[in-house]
Protein backbone atom coordinates (compact mmCIF):
# COMPACT_ATOMS: atom_id res chain seq x y z
CA UNK A 1 0.00 0.00 0.00
CA UNK A 2 1.45 3.36 -1.08
CA UNK A 3 1.15 6.03 1.62
CA UNK A 4 3.09 8.68 -0.27
CA UNK A 5 0.77 11.51 -1.44
CA UNK A 6 0.44 11.98 -5.17
CA UNK A 7 1.06 15.34 -6.84
CA UNK A 8 -2.65 16.20 -6.77
CA UNK A 9 -3.24 15.30 -3.13
CA UNK A 10 -2.57 18.02 -0.56
CA UNK A 11 0.03 17.32 2.10
CA UNK A 12 -1.60 17.16 5.53
CA UNK A 13 0.24 18.70 8.45
CA UNK A 14 -0.14 17.23 11.91
CA UNK A 15 -3.20 18.48 13.75
CA UNK A 16 -0.93 20.34 16.17
CA UNK A 17 2.34 21.36 14.47
CA UNK A 18 3.52 22.97 17.70
CA UNK A 19 3.49 19.58 19.41
CA UNK A 20 5.72 18.35 16.57
CA UNK A 21 8.18 21.19 17.27
CA UNK A 22 8.02 20.45 21.00
CA UNK A 23 8.75 16.78 20.31
CA UNK A 24 11.97 17.63 18.46
CA UNK A 25 13.00 20.08 21.15
CA UNK A 26 12.42 17.35 23.73
CA UNK A 27 14.62 14.95 21.74
CA UNK A 28 17.38 17.58 21.76
CA UNK A 29 17.23 17.74 25.56
CA UNK A 30 17.30 13.93 25.75
CA UNK A 31 20.52 14.07 23.70
CA UNK A 32 21.94 16.56 26.21
CA UNK A 33 21.12 14.18 29.06
CA UNK A 34 22.87 11.38 27.18
CA UNK A 35 25.94 13.60 26.79
CA UNK A 36 25.91 14.27 30.55
CA UNK A 37 25.88 10.54 31.35
CA UNK A 38 28.41 9.58 28.67
CA UNK A 39 30.67 12.24 30.15
CA UNK A 40 30.16 10.80 33.66
CA UNK A 41 30.79 7.21 32.66
CA UNK A 42 33.50 7.66 30.03
CA UNK A 43 35.18 10.81 31.46
CA UNK A 44 35.26 12.77 28.20
CA UNK A 45 37.81 15.43 29.31
CA UNK A 46 40.32 12.67 30.09
CA UNK A 47 39.71 11.01 26.72
CA UNK A 48 39.72 14.19 24.63
CA UNK A 49 42.25 16.41 26.42
CA UNK A 50 44.43 13.96 28.34
CA UNK A 51 43.50 15.33 31.78
CA UNK A 52 43.67 13.24 34.92
CA UNK A 53 40.81 10.71 35.02
CA UNK A 54 38.02 11.35 37.51
CA UNK A 55 35.79 8.86 39.26
CA UNK A 56 32.13 8.53 38.28
CA UNK A 57 30.06 10.96 40.33
CA UNK A 58 26.41 9.87 40.34
CA UNK A 59 25.32 12.96 42.30
CA UNK A 60 26.85 15.32 39.71
CA UNK A 61 25.21 13.37 36.86
CA UNK A 62 21.81 13.50 38.56
CA UNK A 63 22.17 17.20 39.31
CA UNK A 64 23.10 18.01 35.69
CA UNK A 65 20.24 15.82 34.45
CA UNK A 66 17.79 17.67 36.68
CA UNK A 67 19.11 21.00 35.39
CA UNK A 68 18.67 19.86 31.78
CA UNK A 69 15.13 18.66 32.52
CA UNK A 70 14.18 21.98 34.12
CA UNK A 71 15.65 23.86 31.14
CA UNK A 72 13.70 21.54 28.80
CA UNK A 73 10.40 22.17 30.57
CA UNK A 74 10.93 25.92 30.54
CA UNK A 75 12.13 26.09 26.93
CA UNK A 76 9.56 23.74 25.43
CA UNK A 77 6.69 25.19 27.45
CA UNK A 78 7.62 28.77 26.62
CA UNK A 79 8.06 27.98 22.92
CA UNK A 80 4.73 26.20 22.81
CA UNK A 81 2.88 29.04 24.55
CA UNK A 82 4.50 31.73 22.39
CA UNK A 83 3.66 29.90 19.18
CA UNK A 84 0.06 29.39 20.31
CA UNK A 85 -0.16 33.10 21.13
CA UNK A 86 1.10 34.01 17.65
CA UNK A 87 -1.33 31.63 16.01
CA UNK A 88 -4.26 32.92 18.06
CA UNK A 89 -3.39 36.51 17.18
CA UNK A 90 -3.76 35.90 13.44
CA UNK A 91 -6.98 36.96 11.78
CA UNK A 92 -8.23 35.42 8.54
CA UNK A 93 -9.65 38.12 6.28
CA UNK A 94 -11.51 37.46 3.03
CA UNK A 95 -9.51 39.07 0.23
CA UNK A 96 -12.69 39.93 -1.65
CA UNK A 97 -15.20 41.31 0.88
CA UNK A 98 -12.86 41.86 3.89
CA UNK A 99 -14.98 39.81 6.27
CA UNK A 100 -13.16 38.21 9.21
CA UNK A 101 -13.37 34.50 10.01
CA UNK A 102 -14.76 33.99 13.50
CA UNK A 103 -14.78 30.19 13.30
CA UNK A 104 -14.84 27.57 10.53
CA UNK A 105 -18.38 28.41 9.41
CA UNK A 106 -18.96 31.99 10.50
CA UNK A 107 -17.67 35.28 9.06
CA UNK A 108 -18.27 38.83 10.34
CA UNK A 109 -17.77 42.27 8.88
CA UNK A 110 -14.33 43.51 9.92
CA UNK A 111 -15.75 46.53 11.73
CA UNK A 112 -18.15 44.36 13.74
CA UNK A 113 -15.42 41.84 14.62
CA UNK A 114 -12.96 44.48 15.79
CA UNK A 115 -15.63 46.34 17.75
CA UNK A 116 -16.67 43.09 19.47
CA UNK A 117 -13.08 42.08 20.32
CA UNK A 118 -11.50 45.39 21.29
CA UNK A 119 -12.27 48.82 22.66
CA UNK A 120 -12.17 50.35 19.17
CA UNK A 121 -15.19 51.87 17.48
CA UNK A 122 -15.42 52.70 13.81
CA UNK A 123 -16.44 55.74 11.84
CA UNK A 124 -16.44 55.78 8.09
CA UNK A 125 -15.14 58.24 5.56
CA UNK A 126 -13.44 58.28 2.18
CA UNK A 127 -9.72 58.40 1.51
CA UNK A 128 -8.58 60.99 -1.08
CA UNK A 129 -8.31 58.38 -3.87
CA UNK A 130 -11.80 56.99 -3.26
CA UNK A 131 -13.18 60.54 -2.89
CA UNK A 132 -11.74 61.43 -6.30
CA UNK A 133 -13.27 58.29 -7.88
CA UNK A 134 -16.63 59.01 -6.26
CA UNK A 135 -16.58 62.64 -7.47
CA UNK A 136 -15.67 61.52 -11.01
CA UNK A 137 -18.56 59.05 -10.96
CA UNK A 138 -20.97 61.73 -9.71
CA UNK A 139 -19.74 64.22 -12.31
CA UNK A 140 -20.14 61.62 -15.10
CA UNK A 141 -23.67 60.79 -13.97
CA UNK A 142 -24.66 64.44 -13.76
CA UNK A 143 -23.21 65.19 -17.21
CA UNK A 144 -25.15 62.22 -18.68
CA UNK A 145 -28.38 63.52 -17.07
CA UNK A 146 -27.76 67.05 -18.41
CA UNK A 147 -27.45 65.87 -21.99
Amino acid sequence: MNTKPSKNEPIHLPKDPFAYIGFWQFLTFIMLILVVWVNEVRDMPALLFGTDPQDVNIFRGCLLTAAVLVAAIVAIGNTYLQQKRVLNSMISVCSSCNKVRVNQNHWKQMEEYISDNSLLTFTHGLCPDCMEKAMQSINQQSSVKNE
